[in-house]
């Protein structure tokens, strides 16, 4: 994955890159962070724009790849999908997210950044999800009871 000056990552994701491969080596690590990002997703949902459509497909990659139900994914990609994870649950970022409008611009940035430069492993793990029956169950809605 090349990057030339219009590709270079946002300022600050370069240091959750070394906590991200930590994490991936920590039994659970992505787990707790993938369950923080959904709480924080959750929690500010109204305030977060594009972010709010953009991250679920990380956060559900990155649970599928905890669960070891898909690593058809390269080592950096992973690694870099977490590290965007840990950059939005991270307190201290760049711009604070208490500050109003602003403060989830960066982490917009480091997601749409991810995004983008994923793009090929991100359609292959959104096929993998559409032709994996089990991939579904653990987003299902629970049945309504009449």
């Amino acid at each position: 994955m090349p990057e030339t000056a219009t590709e270079a990552p946002p300022r600050g994701l370069k240091r959750f890159r070394k906590k991200a491969e930590r994490a991936t080596q920590e039994h659970g690590s992505v787990r707790s962070i993938v369950q923080r990002a959904t709480s924080k997703l959750g929690k500010h949902r109204g305030r977060l724009g594009q972010l709010r459509a953009n991250l679920p497909v990380l956060l559900r990659l990155a649970r599928a790849w905890s669960r070891k139900e898909y690593r058809a994914i390269p080592w950096k990609s992973i690694v870099s999908v977490i590290a965007a994870l840990l950059y939005f649950v991270s307190p201290v970022d760049l711009i604070p997210d208490l500050i109003p409008f602003f403060g989830f611009i960066d982490d917009a940035a480091v997601v749409a950044y991810v995004l983008k430069s994923l793009k090929t492993d991100l359609e292959t793990f959104q096929k993998w999800e559409a032709d994996e029956p089990s991939a579904d169950s653990s987003r299902a809605l629970p049945e309504r009871r009449a």
